[in-house]
């Protein structure tokens, strides 16, 4: 015997099933969680990668300060001291050594004028300053007829997960820091204390 067509009864089925669907909560957690995943996710890679951004300018800094010092407390510099320099500064930045640092040492004669001009320069995955280039000293630093040693170092960060912070390698460090000669000699026509390159005239003299 076939049932007749109730549409009430229909209804109270409908009903019946929005209830039991709706005290049903199994499945909700895992939708809940792929929802949040991503930005779980995202927090998570992007505080390491702040982590690791923020050791590497503490190493970077590091780095800056011993390529200085090195350079500053000799009187003169021989071409094969100059890769131990490098060599030796460079140690500080482990762990972080799958990119090699981009570092430069220059030499900075203060006329008896207060200019500023590159003595000589060595750099290792850098840039060479020209001798006699005009160089921007901070004001308190200008002391005419002295000398001044300046390095500057950088490390190109490419974040493991690009896709949270975009653009490639980003450039960490850059400043320069500088430091007087602590066993200079005096050179130049001007006989100003300064650190000797072995073969390159002291000076002024920038010609």
């Amino acid at each position: 015997m076939t049932r007749a067509f109730s549409p009430r009864r229909n209804r109270a089925a409908l009903r019946a099933l929005i209830r039991r669907l709706g005290r049903n909560r199994r499945g909700v957690a895992a939708v809940e969680f792929a929802m949040i995943l991503p930005a779980m996710l995202a927090i998570y890679f992007g505080i390491v990668e702040t982590g690791q951004a923020i050791m590497i300018d503490r190493k970077v800094t590091q780095l800056t300060r011993s390529l200085v010092d090195l350079s500053s407390q000799v009187s003169t510099i021989p071409t094969t001291e100059v890769g131990n320099i490098f060599d030796a500064a460079q140690t500080v930045m482990m762990p972080y050594t799958s990119v090699a640092p981009k570092m430069s040492i220059h030499h900075i004669v203060i006329d008896s004028a207060g200019v500023a001009k590159v003595c000589w320069s060595e750099q290792r995955n850098s840039t060479k300053l020209a001798r006699g280039t005009t160089v921007a000293l901070p004001a308190d630093l200008r002391m005419p007829n002295t000398s001044i040693m300046m390095a500057q170092a950088s490390y190109d960060f490419t974040p493991v997960v690009g896709w949270i912070i975009k653009g490639g390698a980003i450039t960490i460090g850059g400043s320069p820091i500088y430091m007087r000669p602590r066993l200079g000699k005096a050179g130049g026509s001007a006989s100003i204390e300064q650190v000797e390159r072995s073969g390159v005239a002291m000076c002024p003299g920038f010609g």
